[in-house]
């Protein structure tokens, strides 16, 4: 039976292939082993940025274990960027300096990384709807 890879915040992916770089049986022999030794490093304080993301990942909630563990076993990538886009009827906002509008494909249009920023154009404009282009055709 073939796994898909786990989608995981592109800091976890950047710490994990770090950890597995220096302790390579972690991958698939010892997944459990490794979700521990994250687990006790998240209460250690440090400066490493993505060991405290990584801690804060753990901390959430049991399910990011089992995710995590399935990443190990099964391989792991990162999630896509946010992107939020302005759509007023069929056509995507391409230029947001000059508010431009146009019969565009999804993936063309112009986005925001942060929604409420999207949000704000809105309420300027007075039209439109904030999608999101990553689940959007």
């Amino acid at each position: 039976m073939e796994h898909e890879k786990v989608k995981l915040p592109k800091g976890i992916c950047a710490y994990l292939d770090r950890l597995l770089i220096e302790h390579p049986g972690f991958k698939a022999q010892y997944p459990f082993v490794a979700v521990g030794v994250l687990r006790e490093k998240r209460s250690e304080p440090s400066a490493d940025e993505l060991q405290n993301e990584l801690a804060a990942y753990v901390n959430l909630k049991g399910d990011n274990q089992w995710k995590l563990i399935d990443a190990l076993r099964y391989g792991y990538e990162s999630e896509p960027e946010p992107r939020w886009g302005i759509k007023a009827g069929n056509c995507y906002m391409k230029d947001p300096e000059n508010c431009g509008f146009d019969n565009i494909a999804s993936q063309e249009a112009a986005y925001w990384t942060v929604k409420s920023a999207a949000d704000a154009m809105i309420k300027m404009l007075g039209f439109g709807e904030v999608v999101d282009l990553n689940k959007v055709g």
